[in-house]
């Protein structure tokens, strides 16, 4: 078995049998891929939906799972645990495969044998069809949108997002999975740094492809805000899990968010004179919140 893609899911009946057709359509030996799914306690159609797409497509290696504990590190450690590939894949349920998704993996993986931690491309792929106006290259991540071009780079200030991320199986449980101290967002990036301090590099892959169905009520300002605070929540958080310099790292991303919201306030003026404030006002919003966020006492 060469790759095992994991898709966790809670709820979300609505796009899942999305993300699993674009994973039967790959262009790929069907035997040499699995797709795990570990529903998180759903309480919706979801796993209905699972079960049923694993009964109409008997010759594909799909397995359904489901993870008790509450929290997207245990659901993605549970399929971890499941997984038989030598790399290991995960895309969210409201992602989309490209058809040459895992033909891509299998291409950047003999290259790069040596490396552990990847990351692809994320595309949007929004319910009406338009961008919205206040969308600019500074606040993408916050719905999960990567495009650093067309060229493989190494990452060294950022990291891929949870919708489109890879690694080499045994690399994943050497550094112990993912961390469910983390409750909230950063899990993902949890990952990354602790593969970073372990002297691994984490590549950029472009030919990686996934899309990223996102819904129209992900469009508005006040989803922004919400996601933005709840992003600052979970970074919060994912440092309150450090054993060493804790204290150190707080002060050094408090100072982050404080510079980041005062060159929010220049864009947003600059935006404002070629008559794109709205696109300001997003990134002073999402920079605001996230420090909002960040300060909130912890739960």
């Amino acid at each position: 078995m060469f790759l095992s893609v994991i898709i966790c899911t809670y709820n979300r009946d609505q796009h899942i049998r999305r993300a699993l057709e674009s994973l039967v359509r790959q262009d790929f030996e069907r035997s040499a891929y699995e797709i795990i799914v570990v529903d998180n306690n759903s309480t919706d159609n979801t796993s209905g939906i699972i079960y049923r797409f694993k009964q109409e497509h008997p010759e594909y290696n799909i397995i359904l799972t489901v993870e008790k504990r509450q929290g997207l590190s245990y659901a993605r450690n549970k399929g971890l645990t499941l997984a038989k590939g030598k790399y290991v894949s995960y895309i969210d349920d409201d992602g989309i495969a490209r058809e040459d998704y895992v033909s891509q993996i299998k291409h950047y993986t003999e290259q790069f044998q040596d490396d552990v931690a990847f990351g692809g491309k994320v595309l949007p792929r929004y319910e009406n069809g338009k961008e919205p106006a206040w969308m600019s290259k500074y606040i993408e991540r916050i719905i999960s949108i990567v495009d650093l071009g067309d060229k493989i780079k190494v990452l060294k200030k950022t990291y891929p997002v949870g919708c489109n991320m890879f690694f080499k199986k045994e690399a994943l449980i050497k550094i112990g999975g993912f961390n469910t101290a983390i409750k909230l967002r950063s899990d993902d990036k949890y990952v990354f740094l602790k593969f970073r301090e372990t002297g691994h590099r984490i590549l950029y892959l472009p030919g990686v492809v996934v899309w990223h169905f996102i819904d129209d009520y992900r469009t508005t300002l006040d989803y922004i805000k919400k996601i933005s605070r709840l992003n600052g929540e979970g970074e919060r958080n994912r440092i309150a899990t450090l054993e060493r310099k804790r204290h150190i790292t707080f002060l050094l991303r408090l100072w982050d968010y404080v510079w980041k919201l005062g060159a929010s306030i220049v864009l947003w003026l600059l935006y404002a004179l070629k008559g794109q404030s709205i696109k300001g006002k997003a990134l002073f919003l999402s920079v605001r919140n996230a420090l909002q966020g960040y300060l909130a006492k912890q739960k």
